[in-house]
């Protein structure tokens, strides 16, 4: 097995670090405009609300649209493991593909989020043969509830985020993109232990 860069295993216990050290409850801070009267609510993303998943909390409920327009929600998928791959643009989301065969074999479903919509996402899994599902985040909103969305860019950050079968948190992998190769040693190191 080829070894797993430091890089990726600092990242990996970064946040499992971090909240032993703090003792302070994590917080979710919004920063919002004045709105006129009458007005519909933004979505999370628009609102600029900031959070982020810790190693060992749940992970946060969701439902998108899939590629076919079907509705996905995470709570669904509890009894199996989720890697959530956050990708800004659907291209982005390609050369995974081929890695999911990979996962499947660990016991892993991989599911792609990103900005592009149920159709555009359908367009490229016929073009490029996306066997896995892709959701669509419009608006950021999954994106910024997992700590994914980058506010001054309005853009969803790349990185993974790997639910367990409990559906809490197990690794998690913000800021950029790894190569699909090492996605999947990062992901077999995490679900061999630490």
């Amino acid at each position: 097995m080829k070894p797993v860069p430091l890089m990726l295993i600092a990242a990996l216990l970064a946040p499992a670090t971090l909240r032993a050290q703090s003792s302070e409850p994590k917080s979710t801070s919004t920063t919002v405009a004045p709105r006129p009267t009458g007005e519909a609510r933004p979505p999370a993303g628009e609102l600029r609300i900031s959070n982020r998943v810790l190693v060992g909390e749940d992970a946060p409920d969701f439902e998108l649209s899939d590629a076919n327009g079907r509705p996905f929600r995470l709570s669904q998928m509890r009894g199996r493991r989720v890697l959530l791959n956050f990708a800004d643009r659907r291209v982005m989301l390609s050369p995974f593909t081929q890695v999911a065969e990979s996962l499947r074999t660990l016991g892993v479903t991989l599911v792609g989020v990103c900005h592009d919509s149920p159709q555009s996402l359908r367009t490229l899994a016929e073009r490029d043969g996306v066997s896995y599902a892709m959701l669509s985040d419009p608006t950021g909103e999954i994106s910024a509830i997992y700590g994914a969305y980058d506010y001054l860019g309005s853009a969803i950050v790349p990185g993974f985020v790997l639910v367990g079968p409990r559906g809490q948190v197990r690794m998690v992998f913000l800021g950029e993109s790894l190569p699909p190769a090492e996605l999947l040693e990062l992901t077999r190191y995490t679900l061999n232990g630490l």
